[in-house]
Order: structure tokens, then C-alpha cells, then sequence
């Protein structure tokens, strides 16, 4: 399996790449300004590998966005009035959370 990461700075490549399956990809499509320090061993061991992309731009998006829409795909949420914003904190923190929150204006 892989996974993908969108970091504005640099974090512990070696913890990704440790929890990766073996032969697992890992794949930015952040900018981190710093080098990314990745030890060797963490990629031999496993068959691990490294890989990076940029963030899709407006036209694409808006083709995914598109497609999404011709095919009724669309994101699960949970809302939450903004007079309930402690709950909603409260629900994200003890892991509740299926999905993502969003809190409605009223």
C-alpha cells in the first residue's frame, strides 16, 4: 500500500516509511523547502520506495470536481451548528469523528 503526504514542513520520513507495508510507496505532493533526510536502510529493507508529484492544477481539479458530480461522488461529512462548535472539538478530539466535520453558519 501507499500513502501520500502533503506536509509543509519537513517531518519524520523515517516514521512513514517504517509504517509502510513492504513494498510500500510513499508519495508527496507537498513543496517542503528543506531536503527530505531519508535514510537508505529504511527503503532497502522492504522494497520501499519514494515518489512525488505536483498538486493538480485548477483545469484539473475542476475535471475531477466534474466527474465527481456526473457520478454522484460525493464527500461523507458531519455538521455541526456553529452554536455547538464546543461539541463538535469535543466529538474530533475523543476520535469520533467518521469523516470530516464541518460547522454551519445558521
Amino acid at each position: 500500500m501507499g500513502t501520500s503526504g502533503t506536509l509543509a514542513q519537513a517531518g519524520d520520513w523515517n516514521s512513514y516509511l517504517t509504517a509502510l507495508a513492504p513494498k510500500g510507496r510513499f508519495h508527496t505532493v507537498g513543496a517542503v523547502l528543506e531536503p527530505m533526510e531519508i535514510p537508505a536502510f529504511s527503503l532497502i529493507m522492504g522494497e520501499k520506495s519514494v515518489g512525488g508529484s505536483p498538486i493538480g492544477s485548477p483545469a484539473l481539479t475542476k475535471t475531477m470536481l466534474d466527474f465527481c458530480v456526473r457520478h454522484s461522488i460525493y464527500p461523507d461529512v458531519e455538521e455541526f451548528p456553529m452554536a455547538k462548535v464546543n461539541e463538535a472539538i469535543e466529538h474530533l478530539e475523543n476520535g469520533k469523528a467518521r469523516f470530516r466535520i464541518v460547522l454551519k453558519n445558521e
